[in-house]
Parts: C-alpha cells; sequence; structure tokens
C-alpha cells in the first residue's frame, strides 16, 4: 500500500515539517514518505538550507537570501549551501505529495542554522515530527526549543523516536519509549518509536511496517491531515529581516557520497486517499 491522494482543487496543501536535531533520521524519513531518495543523508551539519518539497515536475528553484526566487545555480540543488539560500523548492511527482507539502529542516540546534530559519518555517506548517534518535531520545535542548513553539501545532505534532531497531533489549525499548511519553507527552499529540529502516528493507512486507512502528506514523499522519483539512494560505513567503543573513559555512563539503537510488516501488502501511475533500485510509485492492 502507497501513499496517493486524488486530484482536485485546494487552495493550499497541508504543510509537514520534519524537525529535529542533527543525524536524528528527517532526512531518512523525507525519503520513506517521498518513495524514493532524493533527501541528502549523512552530510555536514546544517550544509542545506531546509528543502520543501511539493507536487510537480518543475526544476528545483532557491529562494535567496534576500527573498527572491531563481533557478539553482549549482549543477545541483544538493549543492546548495546554508550560506548561500535560504530554502530549496523541489519538485517531484510522489504519492505523498498529492496530500501535502513536505520539508525537511535541519538540524535545529546546530550553531550554524540561525534561529530566523526554523523559527519562520514554524509559523508557516500545519504539522511536525519531531525526530529523536533512541541511544539519546529528547534531549533538553529539544525540550527548550520545542516548548517554544505554539500549542496549536504541539497538539497536531509527533514525536518520533527514531532507531530503535538500535536498542536490542525489547525492555530497553519500552523504558525508552515510556520516558519519553512521560516527559513529552503533553507537548505532542503522540509518542511513537520506528525503525526506518527496517521498514526501508521490506517495503512489501506488511508485518515488518507494522512491527518497524512506520504503519502508526502513518495512520497517525492521516488523522491529523483529516483534522487540519483544507488551508486557505497562498504559497510561502520567505522573509529575511536586513542585516540578518547568515554568512557562508566555513566547511559546507558533503562528507558522504551521492545517494543510491532507493529500490523501485517503495511501499509503505497505508494510502492517503483524498476523496470528497477528506483523507481516509483504504487498503490497497
Amino acid at each position: 500500500m502507497t501513499i496517493q491522494s486524488n486530484d482536485f482543487p485546494r487552495p493550499a496543501k497541508p504543510r509537514i515539517a520534519l524537525m529535529g536535531e542533527f543525524s536524528a533520521g528527517k532526512s531518512t524519513l523525507a525519503n520513506l514518505l517521498l518513495e524514493q531518495e532524493h533527501s541528502p543523508v549523512q552530510v555536514t551539519a546544517t550544509q542545506l538550507p531546509p528543502v520543501w518539497y511539493s507536487f510537480g515536475d518543475s526544476p528545483p528553484q532557491q529562494v535567496t537570501l534576500e527573498g527572491a526566487r531563481q533557478p539553482v545555480q549549482k549543477p545541483h540543488w544538493r549543492d546548495v549551501c546554508l550560506g548561500e539560500a535560504q530554502l530549496i523548492e523541489v519538485q517531484l511527482e510522489a504519492d505523498v505529495l498529492e496530500a501535502a507539502d513536505l520539508i525537511d529542516v535541519p538540524g535545529t540546534c546546530d550553531p550554524n542554522l540561525p534561529a530566523q530559519y526554523w523559527e519562520t518555517l514554524i509559523t508557516q506548517v500545519d504539522l511536525v515530527i519531531w525526530c529523536t534518535p533512541a541511544h539519546q531520545a529528547w534531549r533538553q535542548s529539544e525540550a527548550a526549543l520545542w516548548e517554544t513553539v505554539p500549542e496549536e501545532l504541539r497538539e497536531r505534532s509527533l514525536l518520533l523516536i527514531t532507531r530503535i531497531d538500535k536498542i536490542l533489549s525489547e525492555d530497553d525499548r519500552r523504558r525508552i519509549l515510556q520516558r519519553a511519553t512521560n516527559e513529552a507527552g503533553h507537548l505532542f499529540a503522540q509518542v511513537s518509536a520506528a525503525s526506518l529502516t527496517e521498514a526501508l528493507a521490506a517495503p512489501h512486507d506488511e508485518t515488518a511496517l507494522e512491527r518497524s512502528g512506520v504503519a502508526d506514523m502513518v495512520r497517525f499522519l492521516i488523522r491529523m491531515l483529516e483534522r487540519v483539512g483544507d488551508t486557505s494560505r497562498g504559497p510561502f513567503v520567505p522573509h529575511v529581516e536586513a542585516g540578518a543573513a547568515p554568512p557562508p559555512l566555513a566547511d559546507a563539503t558533503p562528507v558522504a557520497t551521492p545517494p543510491t537510488a532507493a529500490p523501485p516501488g517503495l511501499i509503505v502501511p497505508r494510502r492517503i486517499v483524498r476523496k470528497n475533500r477528506q483523507l481516509a485510509a483504504r487498503p490497497t485492492a
């Protein structure tokens, strides 16, 4: 079963932000939802600006530090650095993007990422999946930042404990999930744990998808997108205060080879189908 949406006129689609600290699994989650590897993983912290994925096939654009949109000047949009642009807009013909836009936000606690980057974005999104790795789940720095987010947005957002497969003991997994729920449950609509790599490794195995926690995450998205419904906002309009543009990073060179192509036909556990201006889950025929 895959994430899909029927076409129909909308003033604007809901916007899902993937957030968390550096190396928390945000880009891996983006690739899982997009059913293809487009969001770079294992790159230098905050090398890229936020990447805004929407449905379509137009060439990528970058939003300059002055707020102007222009074609990406470098050979590939993955080569654009945070000090050169405040946002990259990428269009893909991915099923999930027919239901919602997806924003992959750089690590929020990196000193190279000015607060204005995520503060501007957070006012433009409808729900957040906050990724936190199991081995150091829900750090104090994450809690301090998330508590500044408007309550309305927190009530539509998910705390996702990633890399839970790295915790070998089932008792330890339960303790991590329980601790995160106790400490952050009142700040999110739901707290869940998932192994994204397990879901990527078994895209057609519904039992594995349930076991990985990804099925539960997609069901959460369905519920929250139903709650959000249609939005009346226009396109995202970036804003940079005079003199607030960050300097180029000292080292913005990728530390990993370019991502390899994802297996064709990546499957996730539920379809998101737009019908009569409602989102509903249905099994694959």
